[in-house]
Formats: C-alpha cells, sequence, structure tokens
C-alpha cells in the first residue's frame, strides 16, 4: 500500500480507526465426511492399482527407466492430499 504523500486530503480519525479489525467471530469447524473418507479410500485403491501396473509395464516391455520415479510422485501427492483432510481439523 502506498502512503499518501499528499498534505491535502487527510483523513479524519474515525476514518482512520474504521479500518481496524473489531470483532473476530470463530466458527467451530466441520466434521468429517463418510463421503470424503470413502473417496479417499478408493483414491488409495486407485493408486495401488497403478504402482502394480506401472511396476508391471516397466518390466513387461523392458523399459529403459525405474517405476519408482512415476510411483513416488503419485504417493506423495497422495499423502500430502490424506494428511491436510486429516489434519484439518
Amino acid at each position: 500500500m502506498f502512503a499518501n504523500l499528499l498534505p491535502f486530503r487527510r483523513r479524519s480519525s474515525s476514518q482512520a480507526e474504521a479500518g481496524f479489525v473489531r470483532d473476530v467471530k470463530v466458527r467451530r469447524p466441520m466434521g468429517r465426511s463418510r463421503r470424503s473418507e470413502w473417496w479417499i479410500v478408493v483414491g488409495w485403491v486407485l493408486i495401488g492399482f497403478k504402482t502394480w501396473g506401472t511396476f508391471w509395464l516397466v518390466e513387461h516391455y523392458d523399459m529403459p527407466f525405474n517405476p519408482w520415479w512415476i510411483v513416488l510422485p503419485t504417493y506423495a501427492a497422495a499423502v500430502v492430499c490424506t494428511w491436510v483432510y486429516w489434519r484439518r481439523n
């Protein structure tokens, strides 16, 4: 925010006070949802199938890279998403 360096157009003290926070209301966090937890479990099952398929395809077609290059980022993202869901409350 830029300071108003012009000498005219000064705010009155009541206008300056209006910019400050006067009240904060804290809401109760939402409870866990069975539907969300079901989708998390479905996602982990799909990640398991993807992992199995990736290892099988790399071995079967003799691809010149390690399958962990595909599996580890998937696991890392899933762990972060699951951790954020469980820690949000």
